[in-house]
């Protein structure tokens, strides 16, 4: 950083910082002490390490001007929250974002992890020039296999990358295209993009929209007319203002332009789309996405010109929402499904005018935990209570059938923890269904195995519109005693959830996330599936042996069914 930019740096981070605090901050009851801020390091064995941010840099100042801040916590509340962010950072966020919440275990937005991942690989908080990449191809796989393919590393580059989406052009399946973060490197959205069915990747990036540093969160999609979408929250350098974002591919996902902004506002969150892609849908082309306000509830908006205007941004609840799925059903009906972390509700709404309008709210189950589980392999990020929701579009006689799957604690039973290796309690994949039309939800059933003493977690789920099986993947680690490796394995049913087959790993090496070395965000929040035809296409976060950097990357294989 020259001395001018320095310069520009200090006004602007003086002019972030007020005489005193806003009304909206929460007032401290007890300062946040060294036995505290020991506590909360010791809870994350591989915390955030910020003593190695650049004497002098950016964030240096930054992080000194709110390590003189801290008081701004009122300490045992704010440490409801678990997230792993060291105390300074969390004064940061809370002087940026007033309006968040100031009790309970959501109060951090989950995309904050990945600002101060950002900040800390950038402390010169500057973007960097795009990185090489475009174009490279990946190991080929056989077109056909018996069951699953050969894992293919989508991403094959010293960069970290977690949390990950797939979509397949119903119309033409031999495109396919993927996201993942890129949160350490260039920090824009990585993209893969297949023209073969998988058998061969290339990789390029999302351009930055203006204003924005970096995106977290990706989600894609593909239109009937074969362009291909993507969204994002975009993030600007100082991490004080997170948009969500929308772009679009014409070439198949080789380049991308940016769209649009949906939503400006600050704390936006764990943002997912759907595009209605059925020809014989009244609502066909209609893009939607949906996401969450922490503390405040879900937000929706929709464009019904390709992207040319969008919708005011709608409220479907206040409630404690964290990341909403959307799908369509046969008949273009949209639903929208998310978790409430207050309520312990998993809620979905359903428009049946293209977005337009909401019927209320129908609750599908009561969860046993509320936001998150703390389970041996992902015990610092901690497995999020995410939903998948899809319907039933095929020609079959489960037609218009609903189904949502999430991820959840076994019972009443306390988290595991890093160290329940031996615990009772665990977490399972759940699914529920509704056959009509989202008015009653059948009881919770979980899909898999159920093993004592191993875990289950970040599900992905997708209905062929060929046929209607339902194809999930999760995380599991039935193959480690410690509960510490894991592998992704897949099941699928034929009978709308009655009953479950073809349980199998997915993975030909298993990933450990608790070792030295692994990324504070472990696997992240979620995974990808794309399914047609009776193929379905995974993507997952992995840092198996022999990866390059020892970083997580992206994989993706393809399970015939």
């Amino acid at each position: 950083m020259n001395r001018k930019q320095l310069g520009w740096f200090l006004l602007l981070a003086g002019a972030m910082l007020p005489s005193q605090l806003s009304a909206q901050e929460p007032q401290a009851t007890e300062r946040l002490s060294p036995e505290r801020e020991a506590s909360l390091r010791s809870a994350y064995p591989r915390q955030w390490d910020t003593t190695t941010i650049p004497a002098g840099s950016a964030l240096a100042l930054l992080k000194s001007r709110y390590e003189r801040r801290l008081p701004l916590l009122a300490a045992a509340r704010d440490l409801e929250d678990r997230s792993p962010l060291p105390p300074w950072f969390r004064a940061y966020v809370r002087h940026n974002f007033p309006g968040l919440p100031s009790e309970g275990a959501y109060q951090y937005p989950r995309v904050t992890a990945q600002m101060l991942e950002w900040m800390l690989a950038h402390p010169n908080l500057t973007a960097p020039p795009l990185t090489a990449g475009a174009g490279q191809s990946m190991t080929a796989a056989p077109s056909r296999v018996a069951v699953v393919g050969t894992n293919i590393n989508l991403t094959n580059l010293d960069e970290i990358n977690s949390e990950s989406f797939i979509a397949v052009d119903y119309k033409n399946p031999q495109f396919l295209v993927a996201g993942s973060n890129n949160i350490n490197g260039s920090g824009r959205q990585r993209m893969f993009y297949s023209s073969d069915g998988g058998a061969i990747w290339n990789k390029t990036e999302l351009p930055l929209a203006p204003g924005s540093a970096f995106d977290s969160d990706p989600a894609v999609a593909w239109a009937a007319d074969g362009t291909a979408w993507a969204a994002t929250l975009g993030i600007d350098n100082l991490a004080t203002s997170v948009e969500v974002q929308v772009f679009k591919s014409t070439d198949r996902g080789a380049t991308w332009n940016f769209v649009n902004t949906v939503s400006t506002g600050a704390n936006n969150d764990k943002e997912l789309m759907w595009v209605d892609a059925d020809t014989g849908s009244p609502n066909n082309g209609n893009v939607y996405v949906a996401w969450d306000v922490p503390g405040a509830g879900m937000r929706f908006a929709r464009s019904t010109d390709a992207g040319a205007t969008w919708s005011p941004v709608m409220s479907l609840s206040s409630d404690g929402a964290i990341g909403a799925d959307l799908t369509t059903g046969p008949a273009g009906e949209l639903y929208v499904a998310w978790p409430d972390t207050r309520s312990r509700h998993i809620n979905v709404r359903k428009s049946s005018d293209g977005g337009a309008s909401f019927a209320s709210a129908t609750t599908i189950t009561t969860t046993n935990d509320s936001y998150e589980i703390s389970i041996p392999a992902m015990c610092e990020r901690r497995a999020l209570i995410y939903v998948t929701t899809r319907a039933d579009r095929s020609a079959g006689p489960r037609r218009g059938w609903i189904y949502v799957a999430w991820t959840d604690r076994n019972g009443a039973n306390p988290d595991p923890d890093c160290s329940g290796t031996d615990a009772a309690a665990n977490s399972n994949v759940y699914l529920s269904r509704s056959t009509d039309s989202g008015a009653t939800w059948s009881a919770p059933r979980i899909v898999h195995t159920d093993q004592p003493k191993t875990d289950q977690f970040n599900q992905w789920m997708d209905v062929d519109p060929d046929d209607g099986t339902i194809h999930m993947i999760f995380y599991d680690s039935r193959d480690d005693a410690s509960r510490e490796k894991i592998n992704l394995y897949y099941v699928a049913s034929r009978d709308g959830g009655d009953s479950w087959v073809d349980e199998t790993m997915v993975t030909s090496m298993q990933s450990d996330e608790t070792t030295a070395g692994a990324d504070a965000n472990q696997y992240g929040d979620y995974n990808g599936l794309a399914a047609y035809r009776g193929a379905a296409f995974p993507v997952w976060t992995d840092r198996r042996a022999g990866v390059p950097g020892n970083r997580e990357q992206i994989f993706s294989t393809r399970v015939n069914h």
